[in-house]
């Protein structure tokens, strides 16, 4: 490690001159950054007091049901640009000798987890859905299927979202 002599440093520090203006610009600049740090952090809180209000769509609660794969096929990007509109497509068949009466679109890292619930008038065995929903963050969407028996059943498939979406509570 060099060392460094006092010479050199205040020779250094003559030659940095800042106006007033730069330093009134560096001043807001720290300012605006430090509230908008402060609002992230409300937001942040605020999100997770949402969530937390359906403890049944939490990650621990979702992974609890029966895994289907075979009756839940889903199609959605890997990879999204942004959250704001991802194309999502669901694939339903029911096991033999049962119907399909309602599903379920969940976003558990949202802040309504919900994205939609779909009730079938006249339940089906085969059922194809497509729609676009919004993403907040990188998260697995699941979607519960409900049988004709009350039985339920899930699948879930990951996400990768770059810039984020729902922030606003949305």
């Amino acid at each position: 490690m060099q060392k460094v002599d006092q010479q050199s440093v205040k020779k250094l520090n003559s030659n940095l001159t800042y106006s007033k203006r730069d330093f009134c610009l560096l001043l807001s600049g720290m300012l605006l950054m430090a509230k908008s740090t402060d609002a992230f952090a409300q937001k942040m809180q605020a999100v997770q007091m949402m969530q937390s209000q359906f403890p049944e769509f939490q990650p621990a609660a979702l992974k609890k049901l029966t895994m289907n794969e075979k009756a839940i096929q889903l199609d959605i990007p890997p990879l999204a640009d942004t959250g704001n509109s991802i194309p999502f497509t669901v694939k339903l068949q029911a096991p033999s000798g049962r119907l399909i009466q309602s599903f379920e679109i969940i976003a558990p890292e949202n802040p309504f987890p919900m994205v939609m619930r779909v009730k079938i008038p006249n339940a089906k065995s085969l059922y194809q859905f497509s729609t676009r929903i919004r993403l907040a963050l990188s998260q697995d969407v699941w979607v519960i299927a409900t049988l004709d028996n009350g039985q339920k059943i899930a699948n879930s498939v990951p996400s990768v979202v770059t810039l984020n979406a729902c922030f606003d509570a949305t």
